[in-house]
């Protein structure tokens, strides 16, 4: 990627002294006490969600309101054992405590449990029960991945197999002049560019886990997707325009583009590719706008507010690989955006989902999703770099 030139935004009046990778590594320590508290039993992280649509916005609000209503949303997310066996192996790789690799093993086996027979993962939250996710299941296959980077137990990497077959099989893709779009649920919706960047990563470390080519298959029509998709901004945009649904150019920016940011620069890592290369050259200066001048990410393309945690984790963590990759001033803004996210963080070592909605209204419940997530972002400055070699791909 070539060095892209930066420039910060103003910064706050107070400017945070940076922390060091040590301070963030014992941060996601608190962190990840506090999820194996709350959060874990018996190799899954369960709890509850924030939701979509009206339970995102407002619903959520009232539940954590009336605490003394039993709710029973408890759920188990494979995006979110995905995150938590990847942090474990990136804990013990760090620290050589046995009790990281123990709960990583722990927890690829109950990912290996919750497996259907045909391949994929159930949706845990009730509106979307009826619908096979395709996020849900590479998530789950990474995590097998990870472990079996480790531990080459077979089991582990026929389930993820059975995934990718039943993904290219049954939920597909959709034609795109040029390439093609996975499809994010098994009934077509709209052509999403994340979907298709997390798939050309898990698609990438399934040929280097087996040595198989037939899994790179469909990368090259999707990074052919991926390229004619992103706007002169550099901006990978929410939904392309497709038979199933009309386009969305924006939708939690910085969010969506910094997770995609990521997901690109490790595929590059397993296969160097012209395309992934200036996909993420043009999108590392779009990611800098998003720093606001209290060093968090802004809520989306417009507005600043509400202030999500793991919206300022996720960036801290694309501009920290950015300027691993050259981007100059990247790692300024990955600094400012860390500081931040360690100022959030609550004496129970905990993070709140957002705070500044609406005035008035609070949402003090624990979500696991977001913070295993954070967990994995905070720790990956101390022990990300070469993440292919030492997490991803073993």
């Amino acid at each position: 990627m070539p060095a892209a030139k930066l420039v910060p935004p103003p910064l706050a009046r107070v400017i945070p002294r940076m922390p060091t990778d040590q301070e963030l590594t014992s941060a996601a320590e608190r962190l990840h006490a506090h999820l194996l508290k709350r959060h874990y039993s018996q190799g899954l992280v369960h709890g509850p969600d924030a939701g979509v649509r009206f339970h995102l916005r407002l619903w959520r609000f009232f539940k954590s309101a009336l605490v003394f209503v039993p709710w029973n949303d408890d759920y188990v997310f494979m995006q979110s054992q995905g995150y938590w066996i990847l942090s474990n192996w990136m804990l013990h790789e760090a620290t050589g405590e046995p009790k990281f690799r123990a709960l990583a093993l722990e927890s690829t086996e109950a990912t290996l449990r919750l497996q259907q027979p045909e391949g994929f993962w159930l949706y845990p939250l009730p509106e979307r029960k009826h619908l096979i996710a395709t996020v849900e299941g590479n998530w789950g296959a990474i995590g097998l991945l990870a472990t079996y980077a480790r531990e080459p137990r077979k089991e582990f990497l026929l389930a993820a197999v059975r995934w990718y077959d039943y993904l290219v099989g049954r939920i597909g893709f959709q034609a795109h002049t040029p390439g093609e779009a996975i499809n994010y649920f098994d009934k077509p919706r709209g052509k999403i560019p994340n979907n298709s960047v997390e798939a050309v990563w898990l698609f990438l470390r399934l040929g280097k886990a087996t040595g198989d080519a037939r899994f790179a298959e469909h990368v090259d029509a999707m990074l052919d997707f991926l390229a004619n998709a992103q706007l002169p901004t550099g901006e990978l945009p929410y939904i392309v325009d497709g038979p199933y649904e009309k386009g969305r150019t924006h939708y939690l920016c910085y969010q969506y583009n910094a997770f995609q940011f990521l997901k690109l620069a490790w595929a590059a890592a397993l296969r160097a590719d012209p395309r992934t290369h200036h996909i993420l050259a043009a999108l590392v200066g779009f990611l800098a706008k998003g720093v606001t001048k209290a060093g968090a990410s802004a809520a989306d393309c417009f507005h600043a507010t509400p202030e999500t945690d793991y919206f300022t984790a996720v960036l801290a963590a694309a501009l920290r690989e950015a300027k691993r990759l050259g981007a100059s001033g990247a790692g300024e803004l990955s600094d400012r955006c860390y500081a931040r996210t360690l100022q959030r963080q609550r004496p129970d070592g905990s993070f709140a989902y957002t705070t500044g909605d609406y005035g008035f209204l609070r949402d003090g419940r624990s979500y696991p999703r977001p913070q295993v997530m954070t967990l994995f972002h905070l720790l990956y400055p101390a022990c990300g770099n070469g993440f292919e070699r030492t997490v991803a791909s073993g």
